[in-house]
């Protein structure tokens, strides 16, 4: 049984090296700041809820285009939360 040649490896150059350096840490921070406002979402999300009581929950999760259940859960974090902001 015959194996493959290997693919020789080429050299970039600076420009294409540096491009997809570049390109690379632009994705980088883009995944760092969709999930900084993931996280910013998700705990106005709670906190909006909380705040209307009965039904802000279903309200929100139709906003968002979320389950009711999980902005209750994101509403139940906020309510564990906020003794421990008090106390600060």
């Amino acid at each position: 049984m015959m194996t493959p040649a290997p693919v020789p490896r080429v050299d970039l150059t600076m420009e294409e090296a540096y491009e997809l350096d570049r390109l690379t840490q632009d994705v980088e921070d883009c995944a760092t700041a969709l999930e900084q406002a993931r996280t910013a979402l998700g705990e106005a999300a709670g906190r909006i809820a909380a705040g209307h009581g009965r039904g802000g929950p279903a309200a929100v999760a139709t906003r968002a285009g979320w389950s009711r259940q999980h902005v209750s859960t994101l509403t139940a974090a906020h309510r564990r939360q906020q003794p421990q902001q008090e106390a600060a």
